[in-house]
């Protein structure tokens, strides 16, 4: 490993853009500003316009605060959370749908002996800042499981892995990027299949947690849907167990 390799940290990337959660936080204070200003002025209307404004600009500044503290602590707690609702031994066969930079794949190569953690994405660059394979190995190197890693290109709707592959099929904020509805279902099929008998699905996302839920039971998955959770947005967990 070299020098700078070993004085660097893993970087799990931005979610999403940056400049847009700039402008947000921009508007968000020149909105509060504007408010401040206004509500100097005499008259009724013009204070209840200020006051629109300014708890405007504080509702997009806190959207954005609480964005960031999700992009810096809040997913590695998400990852935690997910983790520790497998029953780990150490010689899993591991899947992470939409592995990014790599998060959950390598969270889960830490709970591994002999086992491996393989993930997949199709590396869209608007899911994520600076979402290439090769950061996603830099992360493997970086944490140590480089070994116990394997990153593929692959779509989960047409997943290449024969039936009854792995016995843990991990997933954030990923299904609800595929637009329509019959993708986000032939997805959650797809997730069924390669689960292994006994084998858990835990998937993480924003919205169609409970959909996902009704696709994985009609598949014959012991489903439980979590209620969605703060952890700098707002996220639902479905875990699925296959019989």
């Amino acid at each position: 490993m070299t020098k700078s390799i070993l004085k660097s940290k893993p970087d799990y990337g931005f979610d999403g853009s940056p400049f847009a959660v700039a402008i947000v936080c921009i508007a968000g204070a020149v909105c509060f500003g504007g408010g401040v200003a206004l509500i100097a002025f005499p008259g009724f209307i013009l204070k209840i316009a200020a006051i629109v404004l300014m708890l405007c600009g504080l509702l997009m500044v806190f959207v954005c605060g609480a964005y960031l503290y999700y992009v810096k602590l809040g997913k590695l707690h998400r990852r935690d959370r997910m983790l520790s609702m497998i029953d780990w031994k150490g010689n899993e066969k591991v899947l992470d749908i939409g592995t990014g930079r790599g998060l959950l794949m390598i969270g889960a190569a830490k709970k591994l002996t002999f086992g491996k953690s393989i993930g997949i994405d199709i590396w869209d660059p608007d899911d994520m800042q600076g979402n290439t394979y090769q950061n996603t190995m830099r992360n493997a190197e970086l944490e140590g499981v480089l070994e116990k890693v394997e990153v593929r290109n692959e779509d989960v709707r047409s997943m290449s892995f024969p039936d009854d592959t792995f016995d843990v099929v991990l997933s954030n904020l990923c299904i609800h990027n595929i637009p329509t509805i019959d993708g986000r279902e032939k997805a959650c099929r797809e997730i069924a299949r390669v689960l292994k008998p006994n084998g858990t699905a835990i998937i993480a996302d924003k919205s169609h947690t409970k959909k996902y839920g009704e696709i994985f039971a009609l598949e014959g998955l012991i489903v439980e849907v979590f209620r969605p959770s703060f952890d700098g947005s707002l996220r639902g967990i479905v875990k699925a167990v296959k019989k």
